[in-house]
């Protein structure tokens, strides 16, 4: 079986989106539509082991695998052995800023809220009590290093390689 690269993949087709199967495939219409045009890739994710993330053209359907659709056909690709899936090169998902709330209609002010506030007055300074602040401490290197590893880890989790960054996870409590 011939491989080729994923940037070679990327560079004809442009750039992905993961695709998450929320219902079956057979029902999921933006899938089916990528299928026909031979646009989807299935990336195979090994559970278990330090096998690499491999590709294959097209739908393969099973446990622990990840679907790309790819915006231009991969078909010249089909039957090849995709290697050295580059997550990084993934179309970034769109930023979803928070939604403000709808503001209410203001409503007249009740006769209770036109009176004046009293001014607040300020609490005597014999009663106020003065904490002081904590030294900082310095961190050992152990302590360091675990955190450099979890902060590892995360990054993989951010680049949706799950299984990856929980064996990291297990690296460093097994220790």
């Amino acid at each position: 079986m011939k491989t080729a690269r994923f940037a070679a993949v990327v560079e004809a087709a442009g750039k992905p989106d993961t695709h998450l199967l929320l219902v079956s495939p057979e029902k999921d219409k933006a899938l089916q539509a990528a299928i026909k045009t031979h646009r989807v890739m299935t990336v195979h994710q090994e559970l278990v082991g330090n096998k690499a993330d491999h590709g294959t053209v097209g739908f393969v359907p099973g446990r622990a695998r990840q679907f790309l659709i790819f915006p231009k056909s991969i078909f010249k690709f089909n039957g090849m052995h995709i290697v050295g899936i580059k997550y990084d090169l993934l179309k970034a998902p769109p930023s979803k800023g928070r939604a403000k709330p709808a503001k209410a209609p203001q409503k007249a002010p009740h006769k209770r809220q036109l009176r004046e506030k009293p001014e607040r007055q300020e609490p005597p300074h014999e009663k106020v009590i003065h904490f002081t602040k904590p030294e900082p401490h310095e961190e050992s290197e152990a302590i360091q290093d675990i955190k450099n590893r979890v902060l590892h880890a995360m990054e993989v989790l951010e680049q949706g390689r799950q299984v990856a960054a929980f064996n990291l996870l297990k690296r460093i409590v097994d220790r």
